[in-house]
């Protein structure tokens, strides 16, 4: 799964008369509750910014004095309203008070009827760049277009847009013509809407079953999907179904960036190349879009057409959209991709969070064997979940890979003398295993993904690590691994093992493993160690351009992300830190510039010397190696 669920965005909004005292008010409860921005007054202050807004409504803020009329009326980016009415700071504290003390966020529980939430619809389509290819009544075909064309290319994940009960589900075209097709009804806030998804393939949602925003509910099956919504009773009709509504502004893509394809872009303080330029943009920023995100993307990439954005450094004006694509910051994407390889059996392969400060992920094995052939799954856990809860408190995304070493090792299993029987018979006990420790994690936010074996596409005792079958029975593992793992949470992204084979035969071994698997089944990404790969001409790059590598294994599943889940520099481990410094980062900041919407994660490997033969950030005495430290914790 490639859209992640987003850090909260949630605006207190205070008064501006006495602000220090009302300020003081909050003290519990901004101690309490992450990531709330104080806003003082929403005079002169863009709520649009924030996805949840708690507007303290005391005499005299709010036009009206009526707080939800107003940012209805000025701010229709906002999704969720929280009124508290509270005449003085006094007021506001005792209701903050009793909103800590039973862990009440927006007073749900408190003030039932307080919040108003408005029907929004989350980005469906996992294909990048993202755009909406044709508006809401666009009549160039003819007719008036009773939805949205989205862009998603034939394969490409299709996610429900909102929570809600699958109330039909049409795998043939019907009289109507609608071919293959989902219905999802939501009621929110006293208020059904109907959500259907047209051109589906591999649709993977029964009738009556509760799917949650960001669930995959089939494939594309052509270039596009179409996106339509119904109010019964409300919308209007002289489309080909009832009660039709217009879409556009109901898109909300909570973390939606905008990102420049040239190397740099103007921004200007009014819409039009005559006026004044007051900034610019290049391939690194990401921007936060100024204007509803169906109307943004729908003009992204499309000439005579401007957006109002705001640049990383603050400054607001309107840039072409013709040179904009849309992006995210979800935790998946290029922002904060890079991570390191860690051995929690290694004495020096688990550091304290704070010297991983600057990256996005961390990996590791998870090995219940413990290198003596244990099937100890208590064991595992006690000794794995103590890390894994301090990187994920610390913000870390954990990969927790399961190979051999989960189950396999020490059972008896000879792995050049393997066939397809035996492949299955190890399966069982595997995809049993990977249940099981799925369950353990399931609903803690701790583990981001469980990759599924380890360099399976490699010669024979090749390494230590990665034991190779064929693919064939790899698609066997895998298939049924996924299926035992969202059986017990539906949300974790599950990814194969990384194909070491490179663009060529790796490649060719991942597709083969695609096409062998059920076609309601698949993996959320493919992985792959891209060694001996990046910047051309880099002497650490003897096999070619990372280009190559991205290429070849974003073809395989159209719309998913690659991620490389190890890279690095391999049985050199004293060569100058400078030199391997100037490799890694010329590599990230390739990824970052030309494939932040492809790419997932780079991996390096590893973080200590002594992990076998990777060259680590620390040397085997634990002493960081400068300046590669510094600069690709800083990459």
């Amino acid at each position: 799964m490639t859209t992640t669920e987003q850090p909260i965005s949630h605006a207190l909004v205070l008064p501006d008369l006495d602000f220090l005292t009302w300020l003081k008010a909050t003290d519990s409860y901004t101690k309490t509750f992450p990531r709330v921005a104080i806003v003082r007054s929403p005079a002169g202050n863009d709520l649009n910014r924030y996805r949840n807004v708690t507007a303290v409504q005391a005499p005299g803020v709010w036009v009206g004095n009526d707080a939800l009329t107003h940012i209805r009326r000025v701010y229709p980016n906002v999704v969720r309203v929280d009124v508290i009415r509270a005449a003085l700071p006094s007021d506001l504290a005792t209701i903050l008070q009793q909103r800590v003390n039973i862990n009440d966020r927006y007073g749900e529980k408190l003030t039932p009827g307080n919040i108003s939430d408005r029907f929004t619809l989350e980005w469906p389509s996992d294909a990048r760049p993202a755009s909406i290819i044709r508006g809401f009544n666009d009549t160039s075909d003819g007719k008036r277009n009773d939805g949205l064309e989205i862009y998603a290319p034939a394969g490409t994940p299709i996610r429900a847009s909102a929570s809600g009960l699958v109330n039909s589900v049409v795998k043939t075209a019907n009289a109507l013509n609608l071919g293959p097709y989902v219905q999802i009804t939501t009621t929110i806030s006293g208020q059904t809407f109907v959500t259907s998804y047209f051109r589906l393939a591999n649709i993977r949602v029964t009738i009556g079953q509760a799917v949650r925003v960001g669930d995959v509910i089939g494939d594309s099956a052509a270039a596009s999907i179409r996106l339509v919504v119904q109010q019964p009773g409300k919308g209007s009709g002289g489309y080909v179904l009832p009660d039709v509504v217009d879409p556009t502004m109901m898109i909300y893509w909570q973390g939606l960036r905008l990102k420049t394809t040239v190397a740099s872009l103007r921004i200007r303080e009014k819409p039009g190349t005559e006026f004044k330029t007051i900034g610019q943009l290049v391939p690194f920023d990401r921007s936060e879009t100024l204007e509803p995100h169906g109307r943004t993307l729908l003009k992204v990439g499309r000439e005579n057409q401007w957006i109002k954005i705001r640049s990383p450094q603050t400054v607001e004006g309107y840039s072409a959209a013709q040179y904009l694509v849309a992006d995210e910051t979800s935790p998946t994407s290029a922002l904060n991709m890079t991570g390191i390889n860690l051995d929690m059996l290694h004495r020096l392969g688990k550091p304290d969070a704070a010297r991983l400060k600057g990256v996005g992920w961390v990996r590791f094995a998870y090995s219940v064997s413990m290198d003596r052939g244990s099937t100890n799954l208590d064991a595992a856990y006690n000794y794995y979940a103590p890390f894994i809860d301090r990187y994920a408190k610390a913000g870390l995304k954990v990969i927790l890979v399961l190979t051999h070493q989960t189950y396999g090792e020490g059972q008896g299993y000879v792995w050049p003398n393997m066939d397809t029987a035996r492949w299955r018979e190890l399966t069982a006990r595997f995809t049993d295993f990977s249940a099981q420790i799925a369950r353990r994690f399931v609903g803690k936010d701790q583990v981001a993904a469980y990759q599924i074996w380890n360099e399976q596409d490699t010669p024979m005792n090749a390494a230590h690590a990665a034991v190779p079958m064929p693919s064939s029975d790899y698609a066997y593992l895998l298939t049924e691994s996924i299926k035992a793992i969202r059986s017990v949470d539906s949300k974790v992204n599950v990814i194969t093992g990384g194909h070491v084979g490179g663009p060529y035969q790796g490649a060719n071994y991942a597709r083969a493993t695609i096409s062998a698997m059920p076609s309601n089944v698949r993996p959320d990404a493919i992985a792959c160690h891209s060694y001996g790969r990046g910047p051309v001409g880099n002497k650490y790059s003897p096999f070619g351009s990372i280009d190559e590598d991205i290429d070849a294994y974003s073809k395989i599943m159209p719309g998913a992300q690659v991620w490389i889940t190890e890279w690095g520099v391999l049985d050199r481990p004293d060569d100058p830190a400078n030199d391997v410094a100037d490799y890694a980062v010329g590599f990230v900041n390739r990824l970052k510039m030309l494939y932040s919407g492809k790419v997932a994660s780079a991996i390096w490997y590893a973080w200590a010397d002594t992990m076998h033969n990777g060259y680590g950030l620390v040397d085997r005495n634990d002493v960081v190696k400068q300046p590669l430290y510094d600069r690709f914790l800083r990459a």
